[in-house]
């Protein structure tokens, strides 16, 4: 068979191409990942699902507040994370796991600050910016209520503290002192250099003058203060002015009254023999000698006895007047009596 070698060439060839061309064709299809593979990445991207949390500390009037310590505790009160702020006032807590945590204050940084309470916070897979501020301690205050004299304590007393100008009685303290004449209480600051309050009393012991100007005090964070009332007893206290009025010393109605021997109306006062004969000066001098006596005892200053008085002294006067009329009508008739003339007779007078 001289052709057989040709037959076999063709197949050979065939056969080459085909196994040159298998590798290209494998290479092209896009294969799928398997089960490994993939559980592989998935585990690789699972720490971008981790949360983490910024804290912020500052005091009450916006200050960085280095050193403050804080806890973030899980639900059984497992502690997962902690840290102390910067300089700046910042802790920075990363790789939390997503959910509900507890965050706790432990040290707030300053003797002057307080701990906030604890509080929870929910941690995502993201950032969580968180500002925490610490408010400064209180003040304790003893308030004193003593005597001057003594210095006891007196018991009872109410004093209202109030800051200084509020507008409300939200921060209003109502204190009352006890038996040793003490009384406390907390009071709040709101700033590091203090804050002013006005302590006014209310109700003061009894027998005791009640202190009518406020008493203003100063309460720093985180500090003893000590405010005391003296109070003077009413009894022994010194009155603020005279309560001895002097009398007023009214003159008599008999000093103004005509009396024997005098003028009246610009007439001459009639001699003895005159009064003896018009019997008018006696009566008028006892009405004045008896409203001298009623104006002296002061039994009858502003009664009806007055009136009387004066119309006894004015029927005197009319009196006096009269017979003082009467008596120089007299006089001039015995100067001029009557003339009586007759015929070869002298005139004759009476």
């Amino acid at each position: 068979m001289p052709y057989r070698p040709f037959l076999l060439a063709p197949l050979a060839l065939t056969t080459a191409a085909v196994l040159v061309a298998a590798p290209a064709a494998t290479a092209a299809v896009d294969p799928s990942p398997s089960p490994a593979a993939a559980t592989t990445q998935h585990s690789e991207s699972a720490p971008a699902d981790k949360g983490g949390l910024r804290i912020t500390a500052k005091d009450p009037e916006g200050t960085a507040v280095p050193g403050a310590v804080f806890q973030l505790l899980d639900a059984t009160g497992t502690k997962l994370a902690d840290g102390t702020t910067a300089t700046d006032g910042t802790l920075l807590l990363n790789g939390l796991a997503p959910g509900i945590v507890r965050l706790k204050e432990t040290s707030p940084g300053s003797p002057l600050l307080a701990t906030v309470p604890d509080q929870d916070i929910v941690i995502a897979g993201d950032l969580k910016t968180l500002e925490i501020t610490s408010p400064y301690r209180p003040a304790a205050l003893t308030l004193k209520v003593t005597d001057k004299a003594s210095g006891k304590g007196l018991p009872g007393v109410v004093v209202n503290i109030a800051p200084k100008g509020a507008k409300d009685t939200q921060g209003n303290v109502t204190l009352t002192t006890g038996k040793d004449g003490t009384a406390t209480a907390s009071l709040p600051v709101g700033k590091k250099t203090g804050s002013l309050y006005t302590a006014t009393e209310t109700q003061a012991p009894a027998g005791y003058r009640p202190a009518t100007t406020p008493l203003e005090i100063t309460a720093k964070p985180a500090t003893q203060i000590t405010a005391t009332l003296t109070h003077t007893n009413a009894s022994t206290a010194k009155p603020t002015t005279d309560p001895t009025v002097k009398p007023t010393t009214q003159p008599s109605p008999a000093s103004s009254s005509p009396t024997a021997g005098a003028t009246t109306s610009g007439t001459p006062a009639p001699d003895a023999s005159a009064s003896t004969s018009t019997g008018t000066a006696a009566p008028a001098t006892a009405s004045a000698d008896a409203s001298a006596g009623d104006q002296t005892s002061g039994s009858l200053a502003h009664t009806g006895a007055s009136r009387t008085t004066w119309w006894l002294l004015g029927t005197g006067g009319i009196l006096l007047t009269a017979g003082a009329g009467a008596f120089c009508a007299t006089r001039r008739r015995k100067k001029t009596g009557p003339d009586t003339t007759g015929t070869g007779q002298h005139r004759r007078t009476h």
